[in-house]
């Protein structure tokens, strides 16, 4: 199959890509706004995610049938309990041994509020000019999160997981020179194990495919999905830090033949995809970008292999400097921004927070684990302050998944201070929400991994982009608008039901002990 290349993806395969999707189950429309229509919609019209058109490298195939990952032996499934017992002893551990060693989130956050505030540009209130707009505060965000905002790059948000792996699925299947991955997980179900086939059976044409995953997530989620691509020669990287082995490879990246990459929520499976008729259908967000941001995302993923296969003496061959790509694409300007707590200094929180300094219309946030650290809370009460609108998505009670459900209450007591402040809190309805991003004044959207949670801060690596481009952003506000548009919108204290449970107290108790709800840091 000829290469796929951006003149071709922009000139011919818009057709195919939304062609690609609708086969699967039909384009993607906002549901219609209510009567109490937000400010956030008004602002682009009306107009839905549907309206735009998505430049986007999908190849329409047949329609198949994803079939299910045979049974698992009981060895397996003994090794997949193992596995949590381990996980479980080394959360516990990384507990016990941060207390007190490590800054606390209230010390981190009076560090971060204060670098953000040394600045020649004040906050403004609505109808003065967005600071994201002003050259010399991007220069201090900049230099916050130590990442430049990259001229000339292409950009798509990829909707749900109908679309990003269709995409995904597409670029794996097209590629001609290399695939690295970076991923939480990889799960031994349907979307596991079909992309570990197509990543085996791409190691088998030559094609260079190199994967991060979390070691201890492997042993609960992936093991055998992971057979069967080191089966087939393609190198995985079981990363731990060796100091700090309750640490967590949370990044999500997908980079292919040194062209295309993709960054968001989206770990491999049916979750994620929807591909399992039968299966949970989670609400994700990922971004797919070419040009210098893309290159640049490269060259992060390979300085994280190089150095691990290194330092740990790996049997991994390394990734080869490169030269004459990331040529520009596009209108964005994209800052890519990795993140390996705990620090001081969190490039990804830094940029977050500057950029709600800059706000003077409105800020969108949607995060499915919303248990801010103090350094957000003060950022958002000040924003209200001066008169920016807030919005906010999390997860419900009834919508968070499983393994969050004892984190439930906590993500509600984290609301309790904004209400008041008269920021606009809505919970999520039906499936779990995973979508991690923040748009601001409608020119600039930060999305990634990173959670609003104390975890991004101390035990996960995360990675972000940052993207300046009012066209993209309008499309993810308009995603946005018909998420809200779902959603249950909290309008007093006692919509938000704040009744923990004993479980959500001993949680509260011992792990989120360090988080305040007050609005202030002396």
């Amino acid at each position: 199959m000829k290469k796929i290349t951006i003149l071709s993806a922009v000139a011919g395969l818009t057709i195919l890509a939304a062609a690609a999707v609708q086969a699967q189950e039909g384009a993607y429309r906002a549901p219609a706004l209510s009567g109490d229509t937000l400010k956030t919609a008004a602002v682009i019209g009306g107009v839905d995610y549907g309206d735009y058109p998505a430049m986007l490298p999908v190849v329409p195939e047949p329609a198949q049938a994803h079939l299910p990952p045979p049974d698992p032996t009981f060895i397996e499934k003994a090794s997949v309990y193992t596995g949590y017992v381990g996980t479980l002893y080394r959360m516990l551990k990384a507990k016990l041994d941060d207390s007190g060693s490590v800054a606390s989130f209230e010390e981190v956050s009076r560090s971060v509020i204060a670098a953000v505030k040394v600045s020649r540009y004040q906050p403004r209130g609505p109808g003065q000019g967005s600071l994201l707009e002003n050259r010399g505060f991007l220069a201090e965000m900049e230099g916050l999160s130590r990442a430049a905002f990259l001229d000339g790059n292409s950009s798509d948000f990829l909707i749900n997981g109908e679309i990003s792996f269709a995409v995904k699925d597409s670029l794996i299947k097209n590629a001609r020179k290399s695939i690295y991955i970076g991923s939480y997980s990889f799960h031994d179900d349907v979307t596991g194990f079909e992309t570990a086939r197509m990543l085996a059976a791409k190691r088998r044409e030559g094609v260079e495919v190199k994967v991060i995953l979390d070691r201890k997530v492997i042993h609960t989620a992936g093991a055998r999905a992971v057979k069967i691509m080191e089966e087939a020669g393609v190198e995985v990287l079981r990363y731990m830090d060796k100091k700090r082995k309750g640490d967590y490879w949370h990044m999500k990246m997908l980079m292919v033949d040194d062209q295309y990459a993709i960054v968001g929520g989206m770990n491999y499976s049916d979750h994620y995809s929807h591909k399992n008729p039968d299966g949970p259908k989670w609400r994700d967000t990922d971004v797919l970008y070419t040009g210098p941001a893309a290159a640049e995302t490269r060259r992060i993923f390979a300085d994280i292999w190089n150095s691990e296969v290194e330092k740990g003496g790996l049997k991994l061959t390394p990734i080869a400097e490169v030269s004459g790509i990331g040529a520009p694409a596009g209108s964005a300007r994209v800052a890519v921004i990795f993140q390996d707590p705990p620090v001081n200094d969190p490039a990804i929180l830094l940029n977050i927070v500057k950029a709600i300094y800059g706000a003077t219309e409105r800020v969108n946030i949607e995060n499915p684990y919303y248990v801010a650290v103090p350094a957000i809370t003060r950022a958002i009460l000040e924003a209200r302050a001066r008169g920016v609108e807030v919005n906010i998505l999390t997860n419900s009670k009834a919508s968070i998944d499983a393994e969050a459900k004892p984190m439930a209450d906590i993500i509600i007591k984290g609301l309790l201070p904004l209400v008041p402040a008269g920021v606009n809190v809505y919970l999520k309805k039906g499936e779990t929400l995973h979508s991690k991003f923040m748009t601001v004044d409608g020119v600039y959207c930060s999305i990634g991994s990173y959670n609003f949670h104390p975890r991004s801060e101390r035990y996960d690596t995360e990675l972000n982009v940052s993207i300046l481009d009012k066209a993209s952003v309008a499309k993810l506000d308009a995603a946005f608008a018909a998420d809200l548009a779902a959603a249950e919108h909290i309008r007093t204290m006692a919509d938000l039901g704040y009744e923990p449970g004993w479980l959500s107290k001993i949680v509260g108790k011992y792990f989120y002990s360090e988080l305040s709800a007050r609005p202030a840091l002396r």
